[in-house]
């Protein structure tokens, strides 16, 4: 199997590389494009973005006519080019290029060219990661040797800037003569993946399936950039009739193993040619064509099971969200650069879906600025103000103001911060569409008991407040609009240990939630949270 850039430069004018709305974008056109392209570039070094596959390829193909290295940002957000050098530098896009509708062009490629990645290193700054074609190359025909008897038309949900969509979508079809549709589906609903096509995506996706997908599926499914939960391996297979094949990577390593979750917890096969090992540190380590010389030594803690591994959780600060490397220094840095912001901490939560959270101490003007809008507004305001800097998987969802906790040595544990977002636990004693009744111990490990005070600690009533709302969540997938409050009336003090029954009765006409808590059939408090304005 030749390479890449071999295949673009020789393949047949009439061969159909991609299909977008149907239509077949050929090799032809693919090096007339790229003759467009070299025509204009300059320097050597070239940073391409794009949504459509095609135009990447023929991108590719220019800059190894060029000499050229080629710079695939994650995005375009300003700041962040800015940070990656891209600001001053050549930049491809769909908005600058166009796919050329002419049948053919010659051009001059040879076999060889470099690329540049870039990650979320640990200390929070984009990491540049070089990378040879060869080695992709030879991941391709990997690919090709374990599932190319069962592959056909790829699909996808995922981009190719990436690395694993970029072999999945770009360099294995391409290579092992297939199909592959020029843009990612947007939606679920835009996917079109029935019999003899191979679907490309991840657990971001899996873990969201409507159930209106129900039919025929595909006759390949594949995921990567985290682990898949098991609830959600098994519904892509009740859905589709196929259970996903997960494969293992990063950037640096490139694909490292694969799994198919039969049982819950399965473990994973390296990838022929790889070679792995755990070292001192329970870390495993990779050996790799794919990685160039020497061994690479994740972030992933693991133990051998047999000729196989099983992964035990990551042990530096990059976290998976969404299937994306997040460097949570990166977040805390940006969460401070915002206004009202004295300190930050991010975490991500396994619980709600591997999604990010963020713990947020206020200045005063902050703490003001919190009483005026209410946590939501503020949050979105926060989420917004990162927007320049982060892509979206970066931006945390689940927001906190309050101070972030410490243990006794004065620094924070992922233990402690996940804590704080801990949903409330309770017993449902009755609810229908409007109102609901909980019981509820209240622990003396409850978040929002440390600080108030040590020797009596009591339940301070922005909690009350903030453990009502979160219940009207849990029941109805419904908050109330804003964070007014009204009628509040706090009777009696709420210990911990105290038994408690929570009372909730949504208004959704005015969007508010009154709510009541009761010791025994003493009344604690009680009030009103939002409402329209």
């Amino acid at each position: 199997m030749s390479g890449l850039l071999h295949t673009l430069s020789t393949a047949p004018a009439d061969r159909a590389l991609f299909v977008r709305d149907g239509r077949a974008i050929t090799a032809g056109q693919i090096r007339a494009t790229a003759a467009d392209i070299a025509a204009r570039m300059s320097g050597d070094r070239v940073y391409l973005y794009t949504v459509s596959a095609a135009l990447f390829a023929a991108g590719l193909l220019a800059a190894a006519s060029k000499r050229a290295t080629v710079c695939c940002p994650a995005h375009l957000q300003p700041a962040y080019l800015r940070e990656i050098g891209a600001e001053d530098a050549v930049l491809l896009t769909d908005q600058s290029v166009a796919l050329s509708q002419d049948e053919d062009a010659a051009i001059d490629a040879p076999d060889m060219l470099d690329f540049v990645f870039y990650t979320s290193g640990v200390t929070g700054a984009p990491k540049p990661v070089h990378k040879a074609i060869a080695q992709l190359d030879a991941e391709a025909r990997v690919l090709e040797d374990v599932w190319g008897s069962r592959a056909g038309r790829a699909v996808a949900t995922v981009s190719h800037q990436h690395i694993y969509g970029m072999l999945f979508r770009l360099f294995w079809p391409v290579l092992g003569g297939r199909l592959s549709e020029d843009r990612a589906a947007e939606y679920w609903e835009s996917v079109v993946a029935g019999p003899g096509t191979m679907l490309i995506t991840s657990p971001a996706h899996l873990t969201r399936l409507p159930s209106t997908l129900a039919g025929a599926g595909p006759g390949l499914i594949f995921s990567s950039g985290a682990a898949l939960p098991f609830a959600a391996a098994q519904g892509a297979r009740d859905l589709f009739g196929v259970l996903p094949i997960e494969v293992l990577g990063s950037t640096e390593t490139g694909g490292i193993a694969w799994r198919q979750q039969d049982d819950a917890g399965a473990s994973w096969t390296p990838l022929p040619s790889v070679r792995v090992n755990i070292n001192a540190d329970s870390l495993l380590e990779v050996t790799s064509p794919f990685a160039g010389s020497g061994s690479h030594v994740t972030g992933d803690a693991a133990e051998f099971v047999g000729d196989r591994f099983r992964l035990l959780g990551r042990a530096d600060r990059v976290a998976k969200i969404d299937g994306k490397r997040v460097s949570l220094a990166r977040v805390e840095d940006a969460l401070l650069a915002l206004p009202f912001v004295e300190a930050a901490a991010a975490i991500d939560l396994p619980d709600r879906k591997g999604a990010l959270g963020a713990i947020v101490e206020l200045s005063a003007d902050g703490k003001s600025a919190l009483l005026e809008k209410g946590a939501f507004r503020l949050s979105r305001a926060f989420r917004s103000g990162l927007a320049e800097r982060l892509e979206p998987a970066e931006r945390p969802k689940h927001w906190r103001f309050a101070s972030i906790p410490l243990n006794a040595q004065g620094k924070r544990v992922q233990a402690q911060l996940r804590a704080c977002f801990a949903e409330p636990t309770g017993t449902v004693v009755a609810r229908d569409d409007e109102n609901a009744q909980v019981a509820m111990t209240l622990t003396p490990d409850l978040i929002w008991f440390r600080g108030h005070f040590p020797d009596q600690p009591v339940l301070p009533g922005i909690a009350q407040v903030h453990m009502a709302v979160q219940w009207a969540e849990r029941l109805w997938d419904w908050k109330p609009a804003g964070a007014n409050l009204s009628q509040l009336k706090f009777r009696r003090i709420l210990r911990a240990g105290d038994v408690v029954t929570l009372s909730l009765a949504r208004d959704l006409k005015r969007q508010r939630l009154a709510f009541a808590y009761r010791l025994k059939d003493v009344l604690a408090s009680d009030g009103t949270i939002g409402g329209a304005p």
